[in-house]
């Protein structure tokens, strides 16, 4: 997920383990301003330009003669606010992750957007309108379903099942919290890496007793492609954490929903 416009917690590991907190605050967006991104100003984050992007978009063939096909940035939503800002003025792009068995060393592609009805009506029907489900979207749905529902019944499911416990062996009962994830900072033998889970869950004996378990999750919805650098990092933490990838499968709402929950396991 990208960065919300709202106060965030940043929470540094090293190896695992937690060494540090520190408040951040982040301007609000409402006058719809923001600093301008160049590629090659940061790095950590590698973008591989495609040739549709480039063809509709002219400042994007520009800022490729200038430094290549392959662009670097500080984070993705760096990337991701450098194909929006080109896209207000220009062919409409996006970012895309690549697929775990891309064998080039980069982390997303640079697509041209080929999804127009998200903006604007597919369909006018009287006062009805019909818009397209882009991508964005379509990821936002499936983590509603286990962050926003009134109660997080799957992953419930899924506690009782990895814990093992007896529920009459605890004074209050199982609670299971469920909050957006914040900015994680690891660092291991290969360097610092940056991640933002998309929810970590806690699950304790009743509201303010032990905790029984933390879990921090990624969860993609459909056939969307974990990050690499995504993986990477949940590698790292999951040295010291319990780290979740969820994939959410929406085929057949509002009836059903199913999921799949693979537990990272660490490098180390």
């Amino acid at each position: 997920m990208g960065d919300d416009n709202t106060n965030t917690s940043q929470l540094k590991f090293e190896d695992g383990r937690l060494v540090d907190r520190s408040e951040t605050t982040t301007s609000s967006d409402t006058d719809h301003t923001t600093d301008l991104v160049t590629p090659g100003d940061q790095t950590g984050f590698t973008v591989e330009v495609k040739s549709g992007a480039l063809d509709v978009n002219s400042e994007l063939r520009d800022a490729v003669e200038t430094h290549s096909q392959t662009l670097e940035f500080g984070s993705r939503t760096a990337a991701e606010d450098y194909a929006k800002q080109l896209s207000a003025s220009g062919g409409s792009i996006r970012i895309q992750a690549v697929p775990d068995n891309e064998p080039k060393a980069i982390d997303a592609y640079l697509l041209a957007d080929h999804n127009p009805s998200i903006k604007t009506p597919a369909e006018t029907n009287g006062n009805t309108w019909t818009f397209d489900v882009g991508a964005n979207l379509y990821g936002a749905l499936g983590e509603a379903i286990l962050i926003d529902a009134p109660k997080p019944h799957a992953l419930i499911h899924y506690i009782r099942q990895d814990l093992e416990f007896d529920e009459t062996d605890l004074e209050w009962g199982l609670n299971v919290t469920v909050e957006r994830g914040q900015l994680l900072s690891v660092t291991s033998s290969e360097g610092a890496m940056r991640w933002t889970p998309d929810c970590f869950v806690e699950a304790k004996d009743g509201w303010n007793g032990e905790l029984l378990e933390r879990y921090y999750c990624e969860i993609k919805t459909g056939n969307a492609s974990f990050e690499r650098s995504q993986v990477e990092a949940m590698k790292t933490l999951a040295a010291d954490e319990r780290v979740l990838k969820i994939r959410v499968i929406i085929d057949e709402l509002p009836k059903q929903y199913s999921l799949r929950i693979n537990e990272v396991a660490s490098e180390a």
